[in-house]
């Protein structure tokens, strides 16, 4: 641990002095205007080399029609400029002397283009991470560490993000995280969702939004912010595609391969990929309980718990849009995947007497057969009126997610001698969940006179959920039905939502003002036990941004919303799921939605962006383990059991500084160094445990990235956190390096990659559980060291058609399908 403190402490003060580079370096200017002396905004000016042509810088031109381009050296160059709606001009060649330390470049005319689409050839690379006004932007496809890995890998490995134990995503120390794909919220949940984000390969991703405060325009859901993972699209013209293959090896193999195929004319574009990956992952969690009663030991066990987990997964996205004439643009998206998801644990347990001496033992063997059969289809309207900028946009979404799972869970016990210590036990389960998700929205975008805009929209929905548990008890070998855990669960939920946005630009600052209101019913009924629950509540959801620009490359913001988290559908299910059979999981059908102020000051200078940010949540939901006889007390059970339950806390304050800094060493090496210093306080209580503390925690990341000669790069990345609190968990640090190195090939069409995740195998985490009457020590072993061998190649044009982002009505329903 000290050496990696060592390493990463040296890595980034040994940057820092060196960022500064020796020779002297120049500022280039241009102005760039079209055929009547008008100035063209957000034109695209590139500064390339004469000698062969290789991109040295890219920058935007501003409202002026001007670009500026710094840190030039001396050389000769010519310059490229492009602009939708013009014809590409390229620039004479010229020569930046030694010693000058500015250059006005003679200003550039433009000339309209006869097809106002004209193509425009792709140039550039993205970086790993961008750091955007309302974002901070993690750039998939350009990450050599990240091919061969699954979505749940790249998120673990990215800035703020971290999972635990139970596979629940937090962001910058805080959970309640909504996780969209494609802009729409995933309905799965819990182990339904950490399957699918496991299943999906990172090469099937584009880039990954991490969005810590959005506005009045998104739903209202998500009080630590939002996770949208954009799926990759081939936007070009014409015939085009790529087709993908990996192999990955951990303690266990794990394989990928698939594609995008695209056609598109001025009429027409069709598109679809299809991605499969079979996965062999390993969990292998120590546990150490320990019970009490009056502040006495009253005994307790050690659980040695291997899992291994292969499964199969298909994922399918296909759709067109048809362009009948140049203001309105009609389309359709399906999105369908499926898998086999197949778990064998072996459960080796010692119990402990109260007088802290080894009694007996016992041994589980679960078997799981998991599948999942999803599909969301989306039918989406825009009409684009005459004047720029206004237009409306319309979504219906019709969605079916099915899940089942049959189970097997022998437990057989012992004495210390090795005897049979009391008859086994085997029980049988057999669960079938079905998700129907019926939602519409619309959006209207009006441009204002004076750089102002206003956008209104309403949303509607109504999300059903049936889900039936039978568990059989086989152990006497006469199947019985164990009315104790056979249930059977309804929920319903509708949702109407309108919202309004102002928003103007002014001179030197920027202003949004939205607000958003949100009525929703639910409607419950468990069969066991004949219980009903019926409930209403409207909300109001407020946001404001303002951001004042100090200078070009100075700016400061500041921005404030309320949010909600409403209960994921699982975690309202009320089924007991044998873990152990001194280890239980249910749900809650009286969990609260979780209500969230958050505010956030952020501060950038030359790329450099600094943030600090507060948010107070009420009704805070954490995942707590109980006692089994205090929330089941009609049903008998030995003292030793636990059950792990989401419940409400009073409430929860995060407080947090965040610093996001790109650092060029020179032109081969570019670094990105990502820190995050946070504190969670949560007060609340559980059974006769009073929770009013937290933990300070800090996070730190650097991505390294080396570009060499003959089409050769390569990465190095590291990460440290020191742990944190969440509720009544606190977790231990934790470290981890990866590298890897790729391979441009037949003029950048193919790419092939080699990397190592976790090289020392140390990214592992660890945690202490404490109530008064119970403390829990665990420790995770998962396959975080990863070597993975990756091919991509593209086929077809390699002229972009910009397209279309696609963000449908469904957005927090699929979300909480997945939460």
């Amino acid at each position: 641990m000290k050496q990696c403190l060592f390493f990463v402490t040296a890595l980034f003060f040994w940057s820092a002095s060196f960022s500064q580079d020796l020779n002297t370096r120049a500022k280039l200017q241009v102005t760039v205007s079209d055929d009547k002396g008008l100035a063209v905004e957000n034109a695209t000016v590139e500064i390339r080399k004469q000698k062969d042509s290789s991109l040295v810088k890219a920058a935007f031109t501003d409202k002026k029609g001007i670009a500026e381009m710094e840190n030039i050296r001396a050389g000769f160059y010519w310059i490229k400029i492009s602009a939708t709606g013009y014809r590409p001009a390229n620039g004479n060649v010229f020569e930046l002397k030694t010693g000058e330390t500015q250059l006005q470049l003679p200003a550039v005319v433009l000339q309209p283009s006869v097809n106002t689409l004209q193509e425009v050839t792709v140039t550039g690379k993205k970086p790993f991470l961008q750091r955007l006004q309302d974002r901070l932007v993690v750039n998939v496809e350009n990450s050599i560490v990240s091919a061969g890995s699954s979505a749940m890998d790249v998120l673990e490995r990215s800035p703020g993000i971290s999972i635990d134990q139970n596979d629940v995503i937090a962001m910058r120390g805080r959970q309640g995280v909504i996780i969209m794909i494609d802009g729409k919220p995933t309905p799965l949940s819990g182990a339904d969702l950490a399957n699918y984000l496991r299943g999906l390969p990172a090469n099937a991703i584009e880039r990954i939004d991490l969005i810590t405060n959005p506005s009045s325009r998104y739903d209202a859901s998500g009080n630590s912010g939002i996770i949208d993972i954009r799926m990759r699209k081939d936007q070009r013209m014409g015939t085009n595609g790529t087709l993908n293959a990996g192999y990955g090896q951990g303690v266990y193999p794990k394989a990928n391969t698939g594609g995008t195929v695209n056609y598109r004319n001025k009429k027409w574009n069709l598109f679809g990929n299809y991605n499969y990956s079979y996965r062999v992952n390993l969990n292998h969690l120590l546990l150490d309980r320990s019970f009490y009663s009056n502040n006495a030991y009253a005994g307790g066990d050690l659980k040695d718990n291997y899992s291994k987990r292969p499964s199969d997964f298909h994922a399918l996205r296909s759709g067109a849009d048809f362009f009948p004439d140049k203001k309105n643009i009609i389309g359709f998206v399906v999105t369908h995947n499926q898998g086999i998801f197949q778990n064998t644990t072996n459960n080796n347990s010692i119990v402990i007497n109260p007088q802290k001496q080894y009694s007996s033992t016992f041994q589980t063997t679960a078997l799981n057969n998991d599948g999942s059969r999803n599909t969301v289809a989306n039918l989406n309207f825009k009409h684009s009126f005459d004047k720029p900028g206004k237009e409306l946009t319309a979504d219906i979404d019709y969605g079916r997610y099915r899940n089942t799972s049959l189970t097997n869970t022998a437990t057989k016990y012992y004495t210390l001698g090795g005897g049979m210590l009391q008859p086994d036990y085997t029980l049988l389960g057999d669960q079938l969940g079905t998700l129907t998700l019926r939602t519409a929205k619309i959006d209207f975008t009006n441009p204002l006179a004076k750089s102002a805009k206003l956008e209104a929209g309403a949303k509607t929905s109504y999300v059903s959920s049936d889900n039936d548990a039978k568990f059989t008890d086989i152990s006497t070998g006469t199947p019985v039905n164990d009315v104790n855990k056979t249930n059977h669960f309804f929920y319903d939920e509708y949702n109407n939502a309108a919202y309004i946005n102002y928003s103007r630009e002014f001179k030197k600052f920027n202003i949004q003002f939205g607000l958003r209101g949100e009525h929703t019913r639910v409607k419950t009924h468990q069969v066991m036990g004949n219980t009903y629950f019926d409930s209403s509540y409207f909300q109001l959801f407020p946001s404001a941004f303002i951001n004042y620009k100090i200078k070009d490359d100075q700016t400061i913001g500041l921005s404030v919303s309320r949010r909600i988290d409403r209960p994921g559908y699982a975690q309202l299910n009320p089924f007991l799921f044998l873990i152990d059979v001194t280890t239980y999981a249910t749900g809650n059908p009286s969990l609260l939605p979780q209500f969230t102020w958050s505010y956030e000051l952020n501060y950038t200078i030359k790329g450099i962006n600094l943030s600090a940010s507060y948010s107070h949540t009420k009704q805070n939901q954490n995942i707590a383990i109980a006692r089994f006889k205090d929330v089941f007390p009609n049903i008998p059970q030995a003292d030793n059991v636990t059950v792990q339950i989401p419940i409400n806390l009073s409430s929860s304050d995060y407080y947090g500084i965040t610093l996001a800094a790109p650092v060029r060493l020179n032109k081969w090496w570019n670094m990105i160094h990502n820190a995050n210093l946070y504190y969670n306080q949560f007060n609340g209580s559980l059974g006769s445990t009073t929770l009013n503390n937290g933990k300070p925690a800090f996070d730190y990341r650097v991505n390294n990235s080396f570009t060499m000669g003959g089409g050769w790069s390569s990465e190095l990345n590291g990460n440290y956190t020191t742990g944190g609190q969440y509720g009544f968990m606190v977790l231990d640090p934790q470290w981890g390096i990866a590298a890897g190195v790729q391979k441009s090939l037949w003029q950048n069409r193919a790419t092939l990659r080699l990397n190592v995740t976790d090289i020392f195998w140390t990214n592992l985490p660890k945690a202490v559980i404490t109530y008064n009457n119970y403390i829990e020590k665990w420790h995770a072993y998962r396959e975080t060291r990863v070597a993975n061998l990756s091919f991509t190649w593209r086929f077809g044009k390699n002229t972009v058609q910009a397209a279309r982002r696609r963000t449908t009505a469904s957005e927090e329903e699929r979300q909480r399908a997945g939460n």
